[in-house]
């Protein structure tokens, strides 16, 4: 079965911009209105652990399993003894880029949490994403 929920959106900017924004892990609650709180023990690379509050429920431990610059990263969190997979990636598009965020549940509870925590999520995704662009497009981080 198909656990993964996934939006995306076209930034009119770089996808360099939009990568500088997702590497500032401390500030993704300034527009991701679905984290709390956000960090990692070092730059947004493999192997970089951290920790990760949402909005509702609890912190929970995530570490960054791929990671190229301007163009994707993806972190897991362990949930339940189960994992949800976030990934985001950057495709270059019109003059800017499509911004894709893509959730995916696995394990044991897959379905458990596809089905509970993916309804917040199913919501959450395309309000993040208009904060991202809103973001990004009006050049809130230094160089972009």
């Amino acid at each position: 079965m198909n656990h993964v929920i996934e939006e995306s959106i076209h930034v009119a900017a770089p996808a360099s911009a939009v990568y500088a924004v997702w590497a500032d892990v401390p500030n993704w609650p300034q527009w991701d209105p679905d984290t709390r709180r956000a960090s990692l023990d070092g730059p947004l690379a493999v192997g970089a652990r951290g920790r990760l509050t949402p909005r509702k429920g609890f912190t929970v431990a995530m570490r960054v399993v791929q990671a190229e610059p301007g163009r994707h990263f993806t972190v897991e969190c362990p949930v339940l003894g189960s994992v949800m997979r976030f990934e985001h990636l950057l495709s270059p598009r019109d003059g800017g880029v499509q911004v894709t965020h893509r959730v995916s549940f696995h394990g044991w509870l897959a379905g458990w949490l596809h089905r509970s925590v993916g309804q917040d999520v199913r919501r959450g995704l395309p309000v993040t994403l208009r904060g991202l662009k809103a973001r990004v497009e009006q050049g809130a981080v230094a160089g972009a």
